[in-house]
């Protein structure tokens, strides 16, 4: 197998740790792997993978059945990604290892210990979590620079204070990019209809409306607006359940 190759599936294990650590220096706890982690992710057996991704996967298939599911299912995922990668992409990757590899040991655990602790906050948590990480990128790079440093000379108290702003900043982002995809006339009602619900009865309304593909989800509001409450109640009620977080 090439060195390539086998940087890739090392840069795998790595690469969500590379930008959790620069996430972090965000003002943010880390954000998920771009594919997300998979929350009670069944075992893979070795013998199950295809040629082609024991290929890729060559270098832990001595510690393969050791690994945790999640983590067996995001190298698979890695693995298939690899045959789509152009050249100038694979490049990418191994400037990424390399990104990583340079790290201090220290500063890698620190990037593990976070990301342990990603991984136990509740998905909708998590979800704004990595919509806040885009913003932060979207930034120039001089004001990233500048929150960092702000960041850094913080109390443990402020930053707390200063990551729950942030969250409801997210928040209310998250509620007006929803009301601008919604008809004028529209607006009105679907507001008084998400303020009548519980906070259970939101989550489950936030769950099912992103479980849809973008072409439904309109279709879906509008049939909850004719339903009586009550008829409401029932429907979210049946919304997928949210995932249950490792004990």
């Amino acid at each position: 197998m090439s060195a390539l190759r086998c940087r890739w599936m090392q840069l795998m294990l790595a690469a969500t740790l590379v930008v959790a650590g620069g996430f972090a220096r965000a003002q943010t706890p880390p954000p998920a792997p771009p594919q997300g982690d998979v929350t009670g992710a069944v075992a893979v057996p070795w013998n199950m993978l295809s040629p082609a991704e024991q290929q890729v996967l060559e270098p832990v298939q001595k510690t393969w059945d050791q690994l945790p599911p999640a983590t067996q299912q995001r190298l698979r995922r890695g693995a298939q990604r690899w045959s789509t990668l152009t050249p100038e992409q694979r490049d990418q990757v191994q400037q990424r290892f390399q990104k990583w590899n340079s790290l201090p040991p220290e500063q890698r655990a620190r990037m593990r210990e976070r990301y342990e602790q990603f991984q136990q906050l509740p998905p909708e948590q998590q979800q704004r979590i990595r919509q806040a990480f885009k913003r932060f990128n979207a930034l120039p790079p001089e004001q990233r620079d500048r929150l960092r440093e702000k960041f850094s000379q913080m109390t443990p108290g402020e930053r707390q204070a200063f990551i729950a702003g942030a969250d409801a900043q997210n928040r209310a982002g998250q509620i007006r990019e929803f009301f601008q995809t919604i008809p004028q006339d529209e607006r009105k009602p679907t507001r008084q209809m998400l303020q009548s619900f519980t906070p259970e009865q939101r989550q489950a309304f936030n769950r099912a409306w992103h479980n849809l593909p973008l072409d439904q989800r309109d279709g879906y509001r509008r049939r909850l607006l004719q339903m009586t409450p009550e008829q409401r109640a029932s429907e979210l009620a049946q919304a997928p359940p949210a995932p249950r977080q490792p004990r």
